[in-house]
């Protein structure tokens, strides 16, 4: 550590007129008016409000450097908590803002605590950059800070104490049942919790929060076979799951006939089951008796049929599953089965997941539109390798598609969304750059301004955070195909780890 805590008044710190998150400013009013508009003022109220309740959080320090040139303290990291404090320290200095956002600034203020000095990191700086760039990189294969899931906020909450939400405990009880499968690959953590914890579906698949005996194995697979379901629709229909399903009514509307088949289905078979084997009892007598001295005949046969097993495993792993992806009809078999999600014994949790793009959601571009033309032709090239399975036959091919379908996914949500806080398209920022690694770092350097959805950023940051494990491969394989390959299997788990899910948000 180079440098020293030191109290220092709100008044000697001036903000970082360079700050990544906005332009830079060309004096400290024009960059505090820069840094509102990036943030969105609501969002600088709400932190306003949180420090005058708990205060500046003790294990994040203000991080400055002193200036000779201006004879203040320059903010290089906190730069929106200190410009909180000066905003509730002197609202009407913000003249910059609307008259509701200092109303409520005052309000905040007349609350009192509001700290006059904090406790700053004085360093170089060197290390100042340092410190910017490990706090807001993202994970960066383990040196910087890492986000939580939606599921890891959720485990952190139950772990206080507080009552356990639905969509954690689907997951944890598939987890339990179904070897390890993890249902959020199927549908996102939060959307579980909005689809299953409505009121009518929850009661009739007959789930109670309060009573973690009613999350059985059967109800558990209900929810795999409902959330493939879903998921299926989705696809068909172009349109995001999120917004395909992103009303209580419509929810209730659509899903309850899918459940009320799908139990009707499932008793069916019971019934028959039952009948078969009343039958056999009657009929067969002694054939147990009879059959045993076929023991070891039954056991070579059982031993064949497990080194099979484990082949056809091996190459659904190799090839992606095969009959894999959610369908109409419902199915009550166990989780490796057709109509299943989760995986069969000795698979692991990957083998009914879609092959590579299998359920990429390009239904809604126009392949008319010049800017949709690009990232159409590319997903219909991803969906014929998908559909024909063809990753293992051609991996320079599907490499170079992959790396496309990220470029031009990006490139067209940046053509359709403005910056937050900005009537500018996210285009103007990246037009003239030309480098898939240069855009992306545009990106990350302004990601809470060009992704509201947090979700999002966090896929993002998990997988173009390290692009040189991610997407430099796929460079090389392009640029160097003599020297270098991605073997299939690499290329078919990518989608799977993030990247189909950020690819149909950019694209809808």
């Amino acid at each position: 550590m180079r440098g020293t805590i030191q109290q220092i008044k709100v008044g000697e710190l001036l903000n970082y007129y360079e700050n990544p998150r906005h332009a830079i400013g060309s004096d400290e009013e024009d960059t505090l008016k820069k840094l509102f508009a990036a943030v969105g003022n609501q969002y600088m109220l709400n932190l306003a409000e949180d420090i005058q309740k708990n205060g500046l959080l003790g294990n994040q320090q203000i991080v400055a450097v002193y200036s000779e040139d201006r004879q203040k303290y320059v903010v290089y990291e906190g730069n929106r908590r200190i410009a909180a404090i000066k905003m509730l320290l002197d609202p009407d200095s913000f003249g910059f803002l609307d008259r509701a956002t200092i109303d409520r600034a005052r309000r905040i203020a007349q609350e009192g605590g509001i700290p006059e000095t904090v406790n700053c990191y004085i360093t170089d700086e060197q290390e100042a950059f340092l410190i910017m760039e490990r706090v807001h990189s993202g994970e960066d294969k383990g040196r910087g800070t890492k986000q939580w899931t939606p599921r890891e906020k959720e485990a952190f909450i139950v772990r206080q104490g507080n009552k356990k939400s639905l969509s954690y405990l689907v997951s944890f009880h598939i987890k339990r049942y179904f070897d390890g499968f993890d249902i959020t690959l199927v549908l996102p953590f939060t959307t579980i919790q909005r689809i299953f914890n409505n009121r009518e579906v929850k009661n009739m698949i007959g789930l109670d929060v309060s009573d973690e005996s009613t999350f059985t194995r059967e109800k558990m697979q209900l929810v795999i076979d409902a959330s493939r379901w879903i998921a299926s629709e989705a696809t068909a229909s172009g349109i995001a799951v999120t917004r395909l399903f992103n009303k209580a009514r419509v929810i209730e509307d659509t899903l309850l006939p899918w459940i009320r088949d799908y139990m009707q289905n499932c008793a069916g078979k019971a019934g028959k089951k039952d009948d078969a084997e009343t039958e056999q009892d009657e009929t067969t007598g002694t054939a147990e008796a009879g059959d045993a001295g076929n023991t070891d005949e039954g056991a070579s046969a059982a031993a064949d049929s497990g080194a099979n097993g484990e082949t056809n495993a091996s190459d659904q792993n190799d090839h992606g599953a095969a009959g894999s992806g959610a369908t109409g009809g419902s199915g009550s078999g166990s989780a490796g089965g057709t109509g299943g999600a989760a995986a069969g014994t000795g698979s692991g949790g990957n083998r009914n997941l879609p092959y590579f793009f299998q359920g990429l959601q390009y239904g809604a571009l126009n392949p008319n539109d010049a800017d949709t033309h690009g990232v159409t032709a590319v997903c219909r090239e991803l969906q014929l390798f998908s559909d024909r399975k063809l990753v293992a036959a051609c991996p320079i091919a599907a490499a170079s598609l992959v790396r496309a379908i990220i470029e031009q996914a990006i490139k067209f949500y940046s053509k359709k969304h403005c910056i937050q806080g900005q009537d500018k398209l996210i285009w103007e920022d990246i037009k003239n750059i030309t480098k898939l690694n240069r855009i992306i770092d545009k990106y990350k350097q302004n990601l809470h301004n060009y992704i509201t959805d947090i979700n999002m950023r966090q896929y993002f940051m998990a997988l173009f955070g390290n692009y040189e494990d991610n997407i430099d491969p796929l460079n090389w394989v392009i640029h160097r195909p003599a020297e270098f390959q991605l073997d299939a299997v690499t290329l078919i788990e990518l989608p799977k780890r993030g990247l189909l899910a950020l690819i149909n948000f950019l694209i809808a």
